[in-house]
């Protein structure tokens, strides 16, 4: 069995509703105004059973219909109902023809990706033949180049001609191609009600995928000032039940009308407009990129309104860049309320003040990027157009990703915004991205995405150069904090990169400037900076420590070694915690002392307590050769070391 939504449209009174209830025995108007007025107001619904036909083999084939008013003032109600729609059964009063309604919702139609019609001439026995065919013809000339055509004639009243157009749109449906495997169920909410005993339960048509019951799902919710959050919203929820045409169902695969239950959701927080889906990506966007084909002039900071699946809003319209080579244009719109859009949704603009040949229709087009980033100045604008040409005009999924990847330089492209995003699939360009990774051309950043390889490298040389000039302007130090380093490049680049990029610069890749940095621990350096010994140092560094040496035991204080080196009081500590650090002076009490000469105090007093057992501060002295200024904190250095252990009467033995 196949399973197809086809849908009616024209102008008001041209006979939509009496023909389906003609065709399937179910009247679509069922709100008292429209029996009490005799015109659709709102989407009406009805099954049609076509059965399997007459040629062997062949599938069984349900219909769902929508039948959508026909009034100029209830386009939007329209449009709404259009969404899903495979085929679209066009209705022509044979008595009236081609009349403005049928204009603009052929023009919505087209714009929505609508390109096979059945041209139904209903009242046909009106008038005659010859003119209901001429009413044919009109809207055969009407949809010329626009939708592959059939014209059936009929009458409602007295049935004849229904055969032939259950015949007319049987064809039409099958010579579809199956549905395409969805990566996603959707369904745009047309009617929202609540059923005692079962809660709220909504109705649409069901685009694309399936939903099983019991199914976790979430409506994304449309912002409206005063009601709900601008920003729209997102609500989990689950299939309660599922019915297709008042028939319960375990699984509804789309394309199909269904009406849902969804569970624990009021009835409050579900409206119109909203979006069923089980993608978690799908979010309220209030700013969407698209290829417009305009059917009356437009121009950039118009207002419009929009409409996307069963929502609308009005918006403001950006035209980028110059026209393309078949007239279309590549545009941002920036819409009041947020609304539930994923790349490759159709839309459709309208303008207020409007009345062309497609009424108030302006255009209509793709959405390219459901959810792009804000800026469109200067370098912002001209990345901007890149993606969106390459989304539009190559449809190519390695073009995309490279302009993706350059628009979101030096930062990476983040994997997890593919989904739903763009109007090419993400799977198809994760694919892409990997395979211009395997060329060279994107960096892979962990399993987060991508950034350009010659983004990662400039990076890289920037690191390099961060090292250099922080040990130029510090050049005792040992080198620049690790944390520091990674902190500057991730506010360029995110802290996931700025990982990549010392990886990069400390390696011996040709492709990067520079000479290689060393990572020691939690510090930094430049390749020629080592921790070899400094005692051939130049400058104040040299000088500081030949006068640590020649002072041997009686050591230096601070202001010693800034009289000795000649540097200012500041680079005095760095020069003195340089060489503590890198193990050629001491620091004990207020002097510093060094090295070698404190290696060979130790051992005479290691020397002393192994041949008398204790030692004296009177001994320390004799061994020493030093006065009390020197010999407290140099004990208390051995102390601290563990070499010695102070007794009570302050003499010391061996430590531990």
């Amino acid at each position: 069995m196949r399973r197809f939504v086809l849908g009616t449209a024209g102008h008001v009174d041209h006979g939509k509703t009496t023909l389906v209830r003609a065709l399937t025995g179910i009247d679509t108007d069922r709100l008292p105004e429209e029996k009490r007025r005799g015109i659709t107001i709102e989407l009406g619904f009805a099954p049609w059973s076509l059965g399997a036909g007459g040629a062997p083999g062949e599938d069984n084939v349900e219909v769902s219909i929508i039948d959508v008013p026909g009034h100029r003032r209830l386009v939007h109600t329209m449009i709404a109902g259009a969404i899903g729609m495979e085929v679209v059964m066009l209705v022509v009063a044979a008595d009236e023809g081609v009349m403005p309604q049928t204009r603009e919702h052929v023009a919505a139609c087209e714009l929505l990706g609508i390109r096979r019609a059945v041209v139904v001439v209903t009242k046909m026995d009106r008038v005659g033949e010859e003119l209901a065919r001429l009413a044919g013809d009109e809207a055969v000339e009407l949809l010329a180049g626009r939708m592959q055509a059939e014209v059936v004639l009929c009458s409602a009243r007295t049935g004849e001609g229904l055969d032939a157009v259950r015949d007319a749109v049987r064809r039409a449906l099958t010579a579809l191609p199956p549905p395409a495997a969805a990566p996603r169920a959707r369904l745009g909410v047309d009617r929202v009600f609540s059923v005692r005993g079962a809660g709220t339960v909504v109705t649409g048509t069901l685009v694309e995928g399936k939903i099983p019951l019991g199914a976790p799902l979430y409506v994304v919710g449309t912002g409206r000032a005063g009601e709900r959050s601008a920003e729209g919203e997102v609500h989990k929820t689950s299939a309660r039940g599922l019915h297709v045409h008042d028939r319960a169902v375990d699984v509804a695969e789309a394309p199909t009308r269904l009406a849902l239950n969804l569970a624990g959701l009021p009835l409050e927080s579900v409206h119109r407009g909203d979006l069923v889906t089980d993608d978690p990506s799908i979010v309220p966007t209030r700013r969407i990129d698209v290829s417009l084909r305009a059917t009356a002039p437009v121009r950039s900071g118009m207002s419009v309104s929009v409409y996307i699946g069963t929502a609308r809003s009005s918006g403001k319209l950006d035209l980028l860049g110059e026209p393309l080579e078949d007239g279309r244009r590549l545009a941002r719109l920036r819409l009041a309320d947020a609304l539930a859009v994923v790349g490759g949704d159709r839309f459709v603009l309208r303008g207020s003040d409007v009345d062309g040949p497609a009424g108030a229709v302006l255009g209509g087009g793709e959405v390219l990027d459901a959810r792009p980033p804000p800026s469109l100045r200067k370098r912002g604008r001209a990345a901007r157009l890149a993606v969106l040409e390459a989304l539009f005009v190559s449809r190519d999924a390695q073009a995309v990703m490279r302009a993706l990847a350059l628009e979101s330089s030096p930062r990476p492209l983040l994997r997890d915004v593919l989904p739903s995003r763009f109007s090419l699939p993400a799977a198809e360009l994760e694919r892409a991205a990997d395979k211009l990774g395997d060329k060279g051309e994107l960096a892979r950043i962990k399993r987060i995405g991508w950034v350009p390889r010659t983004a990662l490298v400039e990076l890289a040389v920037e690191a390099r150069g961060l090292v250099a000039a922080h040990q130029k302007k510090n050049p005792l130090d040992r080198g620049m904090v690790l944390e520091t380093l990674r902190a500057r490049l991730a506010e360029r680049a995110g802290a996931e990169a700025a990982d990549e990029i010392i990886k990069l610069a400390a390696s011996k890749s040709g492709s990067v400037a520079g000479e290689p940095i060393v990572v020691e621990g939690d510090v930094v350096r430049a390749p020629q900076i080592t921790a070899a010994s400094a005692s051939g140092a130049l400058g104040a560094l040299g000088a500081a420590l030949t006068a640590l040496e020649k002072a041997e035991l009686k050591g230096l204080t601070e202001f010693g070694v800034k009289e000795a080196s000649g540097a200012s009081p500041k680079e005095v500590k760095a020069i003195l915690a340089k060489l503590v650090r890198e193990g050629h002076a001491i620091h004990a009490g207020e002097l510093w002392f060094f090295r070698a000469g404190i290696d060979a105090l130790r051992a005479k007093v290691k020397e002393h307590l192994d041949k008398h057992g204790r030692m004296s501060i009177a001994d320390f002295k004799d061994l020493s050769g030093l006065g009390r200024r020197q010999a407290i904190p140099l004990l208390e250095l051995f102390d601290r070391e563990g070499v010695t252990r102070r007794e009570a009467d302050d003499s010391r033995v061996r430590g531990k």
